[in-house]
């Protein structure tokens, strides 16, 4: 079964749509209604998407890389030919892209819209032109790029202000970095918003600095 297959009318009469449903006045809640229940056992039994097996093997598959003292976790995404990194403190979840909702009177540059994460609508964000650099595709790929599967992915990232959901051309977890090693940042990445470059697999990597990220969400957001 695929996801498309599924009956969520909780979406269009339910809770997360115009609430029309007349089942709601006696179950208060869609999730006490067996059609709710029903989809949510379809969503589990759905059918994997192509490459999530091989992807997962060659994660699985990957030597578990010794915890150094002093360095810190990062989660590394690639938008275009621009290389960044989060603190893997502030990634709530890396998940399948989804259909962007539009919103009114927004010119959707920064601001895409809004995605269905779970049940809540979190705002979608181009970190392109939130940080301020072009979205240019990757001029090469070196000899890992080419062994390793690419999957455009949505990073959700968390604040106490709220979640914010990007798309990604491509996600890397499980990295660390010591912070007395970053390198000073270029002039070719989001310079303002960087605390250095991350060496890795023959890129640059700019880490990214997760309060000044933030603020600059918040501003977008106002």
């Amino acid at each position: 079964m695929n996801a498309t297959d599924i009956h969520d009318c909780w979406k269009k009469i339910g809770l997360w749509g115009d609430r029309s449903c007349p089942e709601l006045e006696r179950l208060i809640h869609c999730r006490n209604c067996a059609v709710f229940g029903a989809g949510a056992a379809a969503l589990l039994n759905r059918d994997i998407p192509a490459g999530y097996r091989e992807e997962t093997t060659r994660q699985t598959a990957q030597p578990r890389v010794p915890k150094q003292s002093g360095t810190k976790p990062i989660v590394v995404f690639r938008i275009g030919a621009e290389w960044l990194a989060l603190p893997a403190t502030v990634i709530d979840e890396v998940t399948e892209i989804r259909f962007v909702h539009t919103l009114p009177h927004r010119d959707g540059r920064t601001i895409k819209g809004v995605v269905n994460i779970r049940g809540e609508l979190v705002v979608c964000l181009s970190l392109s032109d939130l940080l301020g650099f072009d979205a240019a595709p990757e001029a090469r790929h070196s000899a890992g790029t080419a062994r390793r599967a690419i999957y455009r992915r949505l990073l959700v990232a968390a604040h106490h202000t709220g979640r914010v959901a990007c798309p990604v051309d491509e996600v890397v977890a499980g990295l660390r970095y010591r912070p007395d090693e970053l390198k000073p940042v270029p002039a070719t990445v989001a310079r303002t918003y960087t605390l250095g470059i991350f060496p890795w697999e023959e890129r640059n990597v700019g880490v990214l600095d997760s309060e000044l990220f933030f603020h600059a969400v918040n501003r977008s957001l106002a």
